[in-house]
C-alpha cells in the first residue's frame, strides 16, 4: 500500500470520526430545544446505519477505491456546506444526515480494503485506533474553541477530511473485486454468524449505555465526565494498536474470554471511573479479534465489514434507547448490572454460533 493510500484511510477515518462527534460539545449552545438536539446528534449515526451495509456490498462488486473516495469527497462537502449554513438548525439535522451516509460509505469500503491485505492485523490496528482517537479530538477540539466560533471544530476537521480526498486521488487497491453476493449468499452469511452479530451489537451496545449515562449517574461536573469518557476512547484506542501488535486475540475465543471482563467493569463503572477504562480496553481486545476472525473467514470482506458495523450501529442506537426507559425502575447501578449480565451472555452464547472454533 503506497503512501496515498494510507494517508487517505488513517487521516480520513481520524477526521471523519471526529466529525461525528464534533457536535457533541456545542449542542446546548445550537438549540435549546432538547428533542432538535437529538435530531441533529443522531441523524449522523441514522445516515451511517442506513448506508454501511450497502456500501459493503458494493465495494464487492465495484471495487473499494471509488467509494473510498465518493466517502471522503461527500463527508468534506457535507461538513463545508455545514459550516457555511450556521445558525440554521434544520439544515444542521439534514447535514448531518448526509454526513453519516457518505461517512458510512467511507468506513465500510476502507475497513474492507484493510482486511483485504496480507497485514491485515497491524493495518486495522492502527485504522480502528484513528477512528476511536479521532472521537476523542472531536470532542476536545470542538469543545476548546467554540468560543472563537460555534462550527470552528466542524471546519476544520472538514478541512482535514479535504486533505484526506486530495490524497485518495492516488488511491489504489490491486486486489481484484471479489464480486457481489447474491441475496440468498447474505441471508447465510448473516445466520451462519448470528451469534455473532448479536454479542458484537450487545458489546457496542454496551459502551452506549455506560457513555450516556455517565454524566447523570456520576454526579461529576462535564469537564470530568468529558475526561473520563475521552480517557474510555483512548484506552479503547491503545488496546486496538497493542492487540494488534500481538499474536494474541486472533479468534473468537478471545472473545469469549474478554466478554466475561467486559460483564465485571460495567457495574465496577458505577463504582470507580476504571471501570471505565477497563471497559475500553476489553472492548478493544473484542474489537481486534472479532476483525482478525472477518478478515480470515474467507468470505466477500465488504458483506462482512458491512453486516459488522451495521450490528455495530444498531446496538449503539438501541441498547441506550432501551436502557433509558428501564433506569426509571433499576436506577444506574441495576441497569449497569443487567448490562453486564447481557455482556457475560453473549460471551457464554457465542460458543453456538456456527462460526465459533475451540
Amino acid at each position: 500500500m503506497n503512501f496515498a493510500s494510507k494517508a487517505a484511510l488513517y487521516l480520513g477515518g481520524f477526521s471523519a470520526m471526529a466529525l461525528s462527534n464534533a457536535v457533541v460539545p456545542i449542542l446546548s449552545d445550537m438549540t435549546s430545544d432538547s428533542a432538535i438536539q437529538g435530531a441533529v446528534y443522531s441523524a449522523y449515526f441514522l445516515g451511517a446505519f442506513l448506508m454501511v451495509f450497502t456500501a459493503g456490498w458494493l465495494s464487492d462488486k465495484i471495487g473499494r477505491a471509488p467509494l473510498i473516495k465518493i466517502g471522503l469527497a461527500g463527508t468534506f462537502l457535507s461538513s463545508i456546506i455545514f459550516w457555511f449554513t450556521y445558525p440554521e438548525i434544520y439544515s444542521a439535522v439534514a447535514l448531518r444526515f448526509a454526513e453519516g451516509i457518505f461517512t458510512g460509505i467511507f468506513v465500510s469500503a476502507a475497513l474492507s480494503f484493510v482486511n483485504s491485505q496480507e497485514d491485515h492485523k497491524k493495518l486495522s490496528g492502527v485504522y480502528v485506533a484513528l477512528l476511536n482517537l479521532g472521537m476523542v479530538a472531536g470532542l476536545v477540539v470542538t469543545g476548546f474553541i467554540a468560543s472563537i466560533h460555534l462550527y470552528l471544530g466542524v471546519l476544520i476537521f472538514g478541512i482535514l477530511t479535504g486533505a484526506a480526498v486530495l490524497f485518495s486521488v492516488f488511491f489504489k487497491d490491486e486486489n481484484v473485486s471479489e464480486g457481489a453476493a447474491s441475496v440468498s449468499k447474505i441471508f447465510t452469511i448473516a445466520k451462519y454468524h448470528i451469534w455473532l452479530w448479536i454479542g458484537i451489537c450487545i458489546f457496542t451496545g454496551t459502551t452506549g449505555v455506560v457513555t450516556s449515562m455517565y454524566p447523570e449517574m456520576s454526579g461529576f461536573s462535564p469537564e470530568i465526565t468529558g475526561i473520563i469518557t475521552a480517557l474510555m476512547s483512548i484506552a479503547t484506542a491503545v488496546a486496538v494498536y497493542a492487540a494488534s501488535k500481538t499474536k494474541y486475540f486472533s479468534g473468537l475465543t478471545s472473545v469469549r474470554a474478554c466478554a466475561v471482563v467486559l460483564a465485571v467493569s460495567v457495574p465496577l463503572a458505577w463504582f470507580t471511573p476504571l471501570g471505565m477504562i477497563l471497559l475500553g480496553v476489553v472492548y478493544g481486545f473484542i474489537c481486534v479479534a472479532v476483525m482478525n476472525y472477518i478478515a480470515e473467514s474467507g468470505e466477500p470482506q465488504g458483506v462482512m465489514n458491512g453486516l459488522y458495523y451495521t450490528v455495530q450501529y444498531a446496538g449503539m442506537a438501541l441498547l441506550p434507547f432501551l436502557f433509558g426507559f428501564a433506569v426509571f425502575l433499576s436506577g444506574y447501578l441495576g441497569i449497569f448490572i443487567v448490562t453486564g449480565i447481557l455482556c457475560l451472555a453473549a460471551g457464554l452464547l457465542i460458543v453456538r454460533c456456527r462460526c465459533y472454533i475451540r
